[in-house]
């Protein structure tokens, strides 16, 4: 009776290749993020360069360098629509297998006999698979200088997504822009999220944006410090340690014996305290989910908070380290 039917499931079992579309944004970037648990990173690619560029067996996250397949790459949104446009598929073939052992079972009944059975088939409402819209945020775009991919990504990024290349000096004055626009349009921003959700939930997006803002800026400065001291000529006789850059101190001695000039020398000392203050205020979002320790205490010497609260980051703050960060690493650059 359900021979049709029965035949669909085998051929279903066997594989078959169901086309699915996604949407790119309206410049031709497709929504990307990085599969590391500990990375997590949106960014874009565009599409011609994801299917001409780009190799199947490695692609590279911009932020981390973490490589995997191109097929483990797409985001929450484009997995949820593989999903539905999988099982809309799967849910036409049944229902038209139903439909045809359904025609066939009626045709093969005696029209004059005592008793007549027909069969008929109701198919379900076929779910309509929404696209993966790209994501309408501010993000910064890239020109790979190795490989020409072009891609982009919602704040700082370093490596190529295609080829790997690190990208970390001609990317860190874009990671500035990028938060900068960020910042400016948080008036815009608040008034759009409050008529999609309500007051506390904008106020809690834009806490987000202030922190990740300054969280960026602190990381991408730390690259770009440790890029433009292995451009110096004696870099090579110097024993450089895993993440000395996040060490404010240490780096600054670094680049002192180095080449005779340290931060201290490029920045005036209010703009060198503020800015150790919001390494230090970088450790604690990145590493203690903004909750105040002694230790923060101690070494920003921060009296405003006390052990146990949570630390507020302000928009002006992430202008104000945006506009440090920038002088220093001009003055970096001038040296290297």
């Amino acid at each position: 009776m359900f021979d049709e039917v029965l035949r669909k499931v085998r051929e279903l079992e066997r594989g078959v290749k169901v086309p699915i579309r996604f949407e790119v944004d309206e410049n031709g970037y497709f929504d990307r993020v990085c599969p590391s648990r500990e990375c997590r990173t949106l960014f874009k690619v565009k599409f011609e360069d994801w299917r001409n560029i780009v190799r199947d067996e490695e692609v590279f996250c911009p932020l981390c360098r973490h490589d995997a397949k191109a097929t483990e790459w797409n985001t929450p949104a484009q997995k949820r629509h593989i999903k539905q446009t999988a099982q809309a598929y799967v849910q036409k073939q049944i229902g038209r297998a139903m439909q045809s052992d359904a025609s066939r079972f009626n045709r093969s009944q005696n029209q004059n006999g005592f008793i007549n059975l027909s069969m008929s088939c109701k198919p379900g409402i076929v779910p309509v698979p929404v696209p993966a819209k790209a994501a309408d945020v501010m993000t910064q775009e890239f020109n790979c200088e190795k490989c020409q991919c072009r891609y982009a990504s919602i704040g700082a990024a370093f490596f190529c997504p295609a080829c790997g290349h690190n990208s970390v000096l001609d990317t860190f004055a874009n990671a500035l822009s990028t938060v900068r626009k960020t910042i400016n349009a948080i008036p815009e921003i608040r008034r759009a999220l409050i008529q999609a959700a309500d007051e506390n939930a904008a106020e809690d997006s834009i806490r987000h944006i202030c922190e990740n803002g300054l969280v960026k800026i602190v990381s991408s400065f730390q690259r770009y410090a440790e890029a433009c001291f292995m451009r110096l000529a004696n870099a090579s006789a110097f024993t450089v340690r895993r993440n000395l850059f996040q060490n404010l101190t240490e780096s600054d001695d670094l680049w002192r014996r180095a080449t005779g000039t340290g931060y201290t020398d490029i920045l005036n000392a209010v703009d060198y305290a503020r800015l150790a203050l919001y390494f230090q205020q970088r450790h604690v979002l990145s590493h203690l989910d903004g909750i105040i320790d002694q230790q923060y205490i101690d070494r920003s010497q921060d009296k405003r908070l006390d052990v146990g609260q949570r630390l507020i980051v302000s928009e002006s703050s992430v202008l104000d380290l945006s506009r440090i960060a920038e002088t220093l690493a001009s003055g970096l650059d001038s040296l290297s």
